[in-house]
């Protein structure tokens, strides 16, 4: 079933002022972890309502959560009948609505679904994270310090803080391990070993699959090999990649997606023994969705080129403005004493939405308690334009983007939880 009349409900209690608000308390892609856990009878974390199970047993062995990077709501429901993964699991099984985290960004959320933390308990709250007592800012998947960064030592360069203390949460995987639940992350082969990877999918066995073919074979193997109770996660970034350079709307958006869940229906629904297909559920979900932009400048707004930006900003010790971070639409400002009335009254004319950390706080923007990592980490203004990329020279290459994430509209905001026990599949 798929429960359209739930996304109308949740964007009417979550939407503020045009912007969707993460549903931490309640339907959330932060508590898909805890769901898991709740299967097996492990607290690894808040989970979601008993009612995104509605009609599926979950009385099994075998959890499967296959992550499709991009696939919003919005585009479930459109594209779903025209493809038998996505359509099964809405006549079979359970498609629940939920928000997604803030922001609505690969890295953040990501974070969030192997540890069961909030992006304000995590601390990755955006691609760059501000680590202020090292005076950097560090792209937090590929563990380097931002080029545009300057200093004593040139940007690129690995932090000198470690990926473990980077993401400061702990994985769910050791937890469940110790209860005696196996756990497998499924993904790319370079995404794996990385000190990204090392401190957050830790306790979990790193399986290298490249592409959506071999991606679905992996898990049909490991669920099939299992002696035991698992937990498989596997992430796909097919969608979110050609989104980017495409939009949601194109013949490469929708060639990838046919070639998405025709792999994993064929493996999953037509290939995996009937035994092993009655003990596992299987969950589809999403880290965000996507919004389409105008790709190129007519698309972005150079906060670089807004008077009286820059001029109140904080200044790094070299005497130059500290950079913007975070995500290019959920963006962190540093601001000098004195100096947020005057960025906000400057920023105002351009359509850009700007709050202060009390306002992120009484929002609950990164969660539902915004504590001393949020604190150490945030900026002290936090911007977001609905129509448009913030850009700025560390970000030049999303100017072309035409598909885009991390703001808080509904398209962006809003993800699929699907469920259903894999034998009611075939």
């Amino acid at each position: 079933m798929l429960r359209t009349g739930d996304a109308a409900a949740l964007l009417d209690r979550q939407t503020h002022e045009g912007m969707v608000v993460p549903d931490y308390g309640g339907y959330c892609f932060a508590n898909v972890p805890g769901t898991v856990g709740d299967v097996f009878d492990v607290d690894v974390g808040r989970s979601l309502p008993t009612d995104v199970f509605g009609g599926v047993d979950t009385d099994v062995s075998h959890v499967v959560v296959v992550l499709l990077d991009g696939l919003g709501w919005r585009r479930w429901r459109r594209d779903s009948e025209d493809h038998r993964f996505l359509s099964r699991l809405g006549e079979r099984g359970s498609v629940t609505p939920l928000t997604t985290v803030c922001p609505s960004s690969t890295a953040t959320a990501i974070t969030t679904v192997h540890t069961g933390a909030t992006p304000a308990e995590h601390g990755v709250l955006g691609w760059d994270v501000h680590l202020p007592e090292h005076g950097d800012i560090v792209g937090a998947f590929p563990h380097a310090v931002r080029e545009d960064v300057v200093g004593d030592v040139a940007g690129g360069r690995t932090p000198a803080t470690e990926s473990a203390d980077l993401v400061a949460a702990d994985p769910v995987y050791p937890t469940l391990v110790d209860a005696g639940v196996e756990a497998h992350v499924v993904q790319g082969s370079e995404t794996l070993g990385t000190d990204y990877a090392d401190a957050t999918f830790g306790g979990a066995e790193q399986v290298p699959a490249d592409g959506p073919r071999e991606t679905a074979r992996a898990v049909r193997r490991v669920v099939e090999s299992a002696d035991g109770q698992t937990y498989t996660y596997a992430y796909l970034p097919q969608l979110d990649a050609t989104s980017h350079e495409f939009g949601t709307d194109s013949g490469a958006y929708h060639d990838a997606l046919a070639t998405l869940t025709r792999c994993l229906s064929r493996e999953l629904y037509d290939r995996l023994d009937p035994e092993t297909a009655a003990e596992t559920l299987l969950v589809a979900t999403a880290d965000h969705g996507m919004v389409d932009l105008e790709p190129g400048p007519a698309g972005c707004l150079d906060l670089s080129t807004v008077d009286g930006v820059t001029a109140g900003l904080k200044r790094r010790p070299s005497g130059e403005p500290s950079p913007p971070f975070a995500d290019p639409r959920l963006t962190h400002l540093a601001v000098r004493a004195g100096g947020v009335d005057g960025v906000v009254d400057a920023l105002e004319p351009h359509g850009v939405d700007a709050f202060t950390r009390e306002e992120v706080r009484e929002l609950g923007l990164y969660g539902l308690d915004h504590g001393v990592v949020f604190e150490r980490r945030a900026g002290d203004l936090v911007l977001t334009h609905p129509e448009m990329k913030l850009v700025h020279p560390a970000v030049e290459d999303v100017v072309s983007h035409v598909g885009m994430h991390g703001g808080l509209t509904p398209r962006e905001m809003l993800v699929p939880f699907a469920a259903a026990r894999l034998s009611d599949l075939q």
